[in-house]
């Protein structure tokens, strides 16, 4: 479990407003809304990426509890770079691997989204990554979720469902101009 610290900060009071009304409309408190905000904020500015772990050069093999430096201080050295196994060439049949496509949702109105996040919630609520203002879609009406590099969108136990071909469904893949409805919005899906 992450560590916490009790900090004080001056909110505005509008933004203090926001904040109660966000946890209320989450069904959590300040604090989670806060703790949440601020780890989205330095996920997207990047503060939050993994440290590499540091590797002696090549030829630099080092053993265990000892340095790089010979007896007398000065500098051991290099070994020779042994000359890397060539690379396994495809088969002719076989192509390299295609970089995979971005997937992005366009709504009712012509807007477009780009689903770059694990899990993408639409729904009613403010908080959701794709708003629907009606009062016919829940809170958090569905999710768009990636799993082994497929995207599937999911029903998230809404009052009123996700439908696709006039079929309720519950969960499925989203293949490329796939369309669902959500009450009366039709959400196509692109991958680009």
């Amino acid at each position: 479990m992450a560590r916490r610290t009790r900090r004080e900060l001056e909110i505005a009071d509008h933004l203090w407003d926001c904040l109660t009304r966000i946890a209320e409309d989450c069904g959590t408190d300040r604090h989670a809304v806060v703790n949440q905000a601020v780890y989205e904020f330095a996920r997207r500015f990047n503060f939050l990426t993994p440290m590499a772990k540091e590797v002696p050069p090549p030829g630099e093999d080092v053993a265990p509890g000892r340095s790089a430096m010979d007896g007398g201080g000065r500098a051991a050295p290099p070994k020779p770079n042994k000359a890397p196994p060539p690379k396994p060439s495809l088969p002719q049949s076989i192509s390299p691997p295609t970089p995979k496509k971005t997937l992005y949702v366009v709504n009712t109105a012509g807007d477009m989204h780009k689903i770059d996040k694990d899990t993408f919630i639409v729904g009613r609520s403010r908080t959701c990554d794709l708003v629907i203002p009606s009062s016919k879609v829940s809170r958090q009406h569905s999710g768009i979720c990636r799993e082994n590099g497929e995207h599937y969108i999911e029903d998230l136990g809404s009052a009123n469902g996700v439908w696709k071909d006039g079929q309720k469904i519950q969960k499925e893949r989203i293949k490329d101009g796939d369309e669902f409805m959500i009450s009366e919005e039709v959400l196509k899906f692109i991958y680009r």
